[in-house]
């Protein structure tokens, strides 16, 4: 709570202090949220916040929301509380530990993902005039492991064109980090590069902004910015045109997914999946890794074959040179200097669209 026993002028710079401590990109359901909190307290005529008041209000939200919810929720309320009211809830130690109780045994609902083979069909079978839209946003969202939102928000001069690839910057991401990746021009006979170039070459003339996706109908670009629902959407589109099942569950989050997991099935790392999907936590990346149906498999020829795991990583060099060089699906541009996993990231990542 900040004192009025101080000047106006302190006051008023201590609030906009404050105001930062709340995500701007995301401030509204914050407050909102801060709001059903204060209002729950009247109703139940709480003057004090301790332990007690925080158990109780997120017993009665677990009745009311899924547990995947909570956590989300307590996120929100401590940021808020901490700006509003200089109060840490974080110290409550039975409070956290309701939160991980009602979390036990819940698994979260994932959008699924494309294999590579999958990609490769739709790249080359879909006709280009009818999805020439779909998949330009695809083959960038997956080399680029790209949020729906970072697609909907990449502009032409976050985009350097040269004759062999394209090189894609998202300055700002949900993670506040800065990444760099690329697209290469030719991958088993889908030219890339010529999609984009080809997308690009509609664009008409009169657009006054410079966002990279625009409306596709009729082979002809409109001047309006296309949906970031309808770039959603894409992952379906390509799921119903392919015959797979449970489309609806290829999401907006699938591209981001797809890209990550052929990642993890190519052998990377913990540190190159981090920098690849800009994560500061290694949770995540981890889950890839640990879900990859590569790594149990080798898992699996270590016990079962009783090959040493020297013989399995031989094996696998063996393989992905018959597909093609790890060092073309993975590699950092000597343009852009090392990564600092815990500050920016500012790395090439060559995915082949090796989708």
């Amino acid at each position: 709570m900040i004192s009025n026993a101080n000047p106006p002028g302190i006051v008023k710079k201590s609030e906009e202090a404050c105001a930062k401590l709340i995500p701007s990109k995301s401030g509204e359901r914050y407050h909102k949220e801060f709001s059903h909190f204060c209002e729950w307290k009247v109703e139940n005529n709480v003057k004090e916040i301790t332990e007690e008041v925080m158990l109780a209000y997120f017993l009665d939200l677990s009745k009311k929301i899924g547990a995947s919810s909570l956590w989300p929720k307590y996120s929100m309320i401590k940021s808020t509380l901490i700006a509003n009211e200089n109060f840490d809830i974080s110290r409550f130690s039975k409070l956290l530990a309701f939160l991980k109780k009602q979390s036990i045994g819940h698994e979260s609902k994932q959008s699924k993902t494309l294999t590579r083979e999958e990609m490769y069909r739709f790249m080359k079978e879909a006709c280009t005039d009818k999805y020439l839209l779909t998949k330009v946003i695809a083959m960038i969202g997956i080399a680029g492991g790209c949020r729906r939102e970072e697609l909907y928000n990449i502009s032409l001069d976050d985009i350097q064109e040269t004759q062999t690839q394209l090189v894609i910057t998202i300055p700002c991401t949900k993670t506040n980090q800065r990444r760099t990746f690329t697209v290469i021009d030719e991958v088993d006979g889908i030219k890339c590069v010529e999609l984009f170039r080809k997308y690009v070459s509609l664009r008409p003339k009169h657009v006054n902004h410079r966002m990279l996706f625009l409306g596709y109908r009729n082979s002809k670009c409109t001047v309006q910015r296309v949906g970031i629902h309808t770039i959603g959407g894409m992952p379906k589109q390509i799921a119903l045109f392919l015959g797979l099942q449970d489309p609806d569950k290829y999401t907006g989050h699938s591209f981001r997914r797809t890209s990550a997991t052929l990642l993890a099935n190519a052998g990377a790392d913990l540190a190159v999946l981090k920098r690849h999907g800009a994560w500061k936590s290694s949770s995540v990346a981890e889950k890839y890794i640990e879900d990859s149906l590569e790594s149990k498999n080798k898992i699996a020829r270590m016990i079962l074959n009783g090959e040493t795991f020297v013989e399995v990583l031989q094996q696998q060099k063996k393989e992905v040179s018959n597909k093609t060089s790890l060092s073309n699906i993975i590699s950092s541009s000597s343009n852009y200097p090392p990564v600092n996993i815990e500050g920016n990231t500012n790395c090439t990542i060559n995915l082949n669209i090796n989708i």
